[in-house]
């Protein structure tokens, strides 16, 4: 009887420690949104989890190490929800559904602030903007860069560095839309961010796209 029970308090354990982790890192984010990293402390995080510090603890070793996977979960999930363009429907507009998903995470309030959470923090703390910065970076042009492989293959584009021309082609599309979050300016309005963008993966297709291919 022992034994069969074994099986299935271990199967019950795991959803519980997944449960209890998300429920941590959702209580931080929050509390690092409202009071910046300097000021948020690890037992006001325990609090707002209603967790112990020493089960938060047996989690993460440092408030930095939890800052650090947040921004680490931040960066994933950029990517995680990218609606799949088809590139059967034309590449002009497989590209314009990609530079917009990217476009909306940054005009998304609740993606800019943590944006600007870890930039405020850059004086004090440079690593963890460091660690946003080549991170998201990192997450962001992996996943570009093989969607323009596989346009390269299809014959639309023409380019030597794949991370190169995902890199020149988001710049093109968000133009200064990340430094406006970042400095807490006034943000154009969507109908002026779909213009540039428009306009900046017409000048991409201009100095990559194969002479021979349509991208209509």
């Amino acid at each position: 009887m022992t034994t069969s029970a074994q099986p299935a308090s271990g199967v019950a354990e795991e959803p519980v420690h997944g449960r209890k982790e998300a429920q941590v890192l959702s209580a931080a984010r929050l509390e690092f949104l409202k009071h910046g990293f300097s000021e948020t402390s690890m037992d006001a995080i325990a609090r707002a989890a209603s967790v112990s510090k020493a089960t938060l603890y047996a989690y993460f070793p440092s408030k930095e190490a939890l800052f650090s996977h947040l921004v680490q979960k931040e960066c994933d999930e950029k990517c995680r929800d990218i609606p799949a363009p088809d590139l059967d429907g034309g590449l002009t507009p497989a590209l314009e559904t990609l530079c917009r998903h990217f476009i909306s995470r940054f005009l998304t309030k609740e993606s800019a602030a943590f944006f600007q959470t870890v930039s405020s923090e850059r004086w004090r703390f440079p690593e963890l903007c460091r660690l946003y910065f080549t991170t998201g970076k990192k997450t962001v042009l992996d996943f570009v860069a093989g969607y323009l492989d596989e346009a390269k293959n299809r014959g639309l584009l023409l380019f030597d560095d794949a991370h190169m021309a995902a890199e020149q082609l988001l710049n093109l599309a968000v133009a200064d839309l990340p430094l406006r979050v970042a400095l807490g300016l006034e943000l154009r309005s969507e109908a002026e961010y779909e213009k540039i963008m428009q306009a900046g993966i017409t000048v991409f297709l201009k100095a990559y796209g194969a002479s021979n291919a349509s991208f209509v």
